[in-house]
């Protein structure tokens, strides 16, 4: 009995520590997502993620972190984290930063409604040699619409009509397919192929040059609508029932109503995100 005891004890240690030790990760991430403002953040797409969790209630918290280059004149590779936060309950659900609320489900089709943030910010201070000065600082705001997803017997699609609520009034339209590999009971890798239509409102309010900001070399810009296109790999571990780690490669190729802008001189962008979830 005593040696029952004493094993039983010590499993119990254990799966506090690496309660505890996750906890203090996870508050780490959130700091830094404090500490790093001078920079635009990359949250890991979740449009490939499981939403459909039934009448399940879970929830959980986490961070990730994101090494992503930047299209900007003088603007290289920025890093800088975010909180994530995930919860089902019913018909609403939060992953990541995405909040959205299930209309319409079948065992094909999903169609929700979506509210998700955008980090196209620019501001002069990005720049490493002033090549951003005189430009107005952007703000990080927040796209809603309708999502949907279908999933056949092979690929999943999923389409999505979004419009910048808070500052441009600008929309989008995002089509994505993917297919999810079980590689074994607690590893998904998910690769993704994408087309992003980004109408002229939107790119002028992120990517034009008005004519206030206008300087040698920088011809104002009134933005053009564009066409960008994405690939991603995305994998989720689940390491333990609560610790949950992703990770997200990602590749853009920006359309030329982006590219044609005099404050972009990079159209090829890669993305690295990772992140830690602990689910309750």
């Amino acid at each position: 009995m005593l040696l029952k005891n004493l094993i039983w004890e010590t499993v119990m240690s254990i799966h506090k520590n690496t309660i505890n030790h996750s906890l203090v990760l996870i508050a780490g991430g959130i700091v830094l997502n404090s500490m790093a403002a001078n920079a635009a953040p990359v949250p890991i797409e979740t449009s490939t993620l499981d939403r459909d969790a039934g009448s399940t209630t879970n929830y959980g918290i986490g961070f990730t972190s994101s090494f992503a280059q930047r299209p900007f004149v003088g603007v290289d590779v920025q890093d800088a984290s975010l909180p994530y936060f995930s919860l089902r309950y019913k018909d609403l659900y939060v992953e990541g930063l995405n909040i959205g609320y299930n209309l319409w489900k079948n065992d094909k089709w999903l169609i929700d409604v979506l509210a998700t943030p955008r980090f196209y910010e620019v501001e002069p201070s990005f720049a490493d040699n002033n090549e951003l000065d005189g430009i107005d600082k952007t703000k990080r705001t927040y796209f809603a619409g309708v999502s949907g997803q279908y999933a056949s017997k092979h690929i999943t699609y999923t389409l999505q009509l979004l419009t910048d609520v808070i500052e441009s009034d600008g929309s989008e339209i995002v089509a994505t397919g993917s297919k999810a590999f079980k590689l074994s009971n607690s590893f998904t890798l998910t690769p993704t192929l994408g087309i992003t239509y980004q109408d002229s409102k939107l790119v002028d309010h992120f990517y034009g040059v008005q004519p206030n900001e206008v300087a040698v070399g920088r011809p104002a810009y009134g933005g053009e609508d564009s066409t960008n296109f994405h690939i991603s790999l995305t994998g989720v571990w689940d390491t333990t029932k609560h610790i949950q780690l992703l990770g997200q490669l990602k590749y853009e190729l920006l359309g030329d109503g982006i590219g044609d802008s005099p404050i972009v001189d990079d159209t090829d962008i890669a993305t690295l995100a990772v992140g830690l979830v602990y689910r309750f």
